[in-house]
C-alpha cells in the first residue's frame, strides 16, 4: 500500500488545538477530515489556516436540504477545492443531480460523497424515525442511488462495504468512518471495524477520530493504526 488511506477527523472547537493536532499527525495520515464541530466554531478562517499543512482535505458537512439551497451551498464549498466533500443521499435524486451537474459545471475535482447510513444507527434507531427496512437494505438502496445519480462515492459504515463492493466495484469510493485501532473503544458508533478489517472488506478511504484525537501521543496513534493494514 503506497498511499495512506487514513484521515483523521479533526472534531474540535478550538482553533489551536486542531492546529497543533493537524501539525503532529500530518506525516502519518493521508488527510484531515473536517465536519460539522469544527466549522460552526473555526470557519472558513480555520480551513484557510488547515490548508496551509498541505494535506489532502476532506470537508464533511453532509449537505442536505431543498435542491436549490443545496446546490449554491456545494457551490460555496468547491471554491475552496477539498478533495472530498458530503452530500446525504436520502435529499433524492433532483438533489443530488443538481449537485453533480454544479460540480460538472465548475470543473471541480472534489469528488462528490453520498452518506448512507449515519454510523450511529442501528435498526432500532432507524425505526423510531419512521423508517422501517433495516439499515443494510437502505444502504443497498442509498448506494443504487448514488450510482444512478453520477456520485463518486459513498460512506458506508465497516459493515456494508463488502456488498457494496462486490455490487458495484470500482464504480464508486468507499470511504468508512466508525473506524477503531484493536484497543479502542466504539464510543457511539453502532457498526464498526478495526483498519485492518475494513481496508480487506475494500475500504478506499477510512475515518479515524477519537483512537487519534484523544491519544496521549497523537502521532504514535495514527502510525499504529497506519502500521495495522501495511
Amino acid at each position: 500500500m503506497t498511499n495512506n488511506p487514513i484521515f483523521c477527523a479533526i472534531d474540535t472547537s478550538d482553533i489551536d488545538k486542531a492546529v497543533e493536532l493537524v501539525e503532529q499527525i500530518s506525516p502519518h495520515v493521508g488527510g484531515i477530515k473536517l465536519g460539522l464541530e469544527f466549522f460552526t466554531s473555526c470557519g472558513l478562517l480555520g480551513l484557510e489556516k488547515i490548508k496551509k499543512f498541505e494535506i489532502p482535505i476532506f470537508i464533511d458537512l453532509k449537505l442536505y436540504d431543498i435542491p436549490n439551497t443545496v446546490k449554491q451551498a456545494l457551490s460555496n464549498i468547491l471554491q475552496f477545492e477539498p478533495n472530498y466533500t458530503t452530500l446525504h443521499l436520502s435529499g433524492g435524486s433532483e438533489m443530488l443531480i443538481e449537485c453533480v451537474n454544479t460540480k460538472n459545471e465548475l470543473n471541480s475535482i472534489t469528488k462528490l460523497i453520498g452518506v448512507t447510513m449515519l454510523t450511529s444507527f442501528n435498526d432500532k434507531l432507524i425505526s423510531e424515525i419512521g423508517i422501517e427496512k433495516s439499515v443494510n437494505e437502505n444502504v443497498k438502496q442509498l448506494t443504487q442511488l448514488a450510482v444512478n445519480c453520477g456520485m463518486d462515492g459513498i460512506v458506508c459504515s465497516p459493515l456494508e462495504i463488502s456488498e457494496v463492493k462486490n455490487t458495484h466495484g470500482s464504480n464508486l469510493e468507499i470511504i468508512s468512518p466508525g473506524i477503531r485501532g484493536k484497543k479502542n473503544a466504539s464510543n457511539d458508533q453502532k457498526r464498526t471495524l478495526s483498519a485492518k478489517e475494513a481496508i480487506v472488506a475494500g475500504a478506499d478511504i477510512l475515518v479515524v477520530g477519537r483512537p487519534i484525537t484523544d491519544a496521549k501521543d497523537p502521532a504514535k496513534a495514527a502510525e499504529n493504526i497506519y502500521s495495522e493494514i501495511t
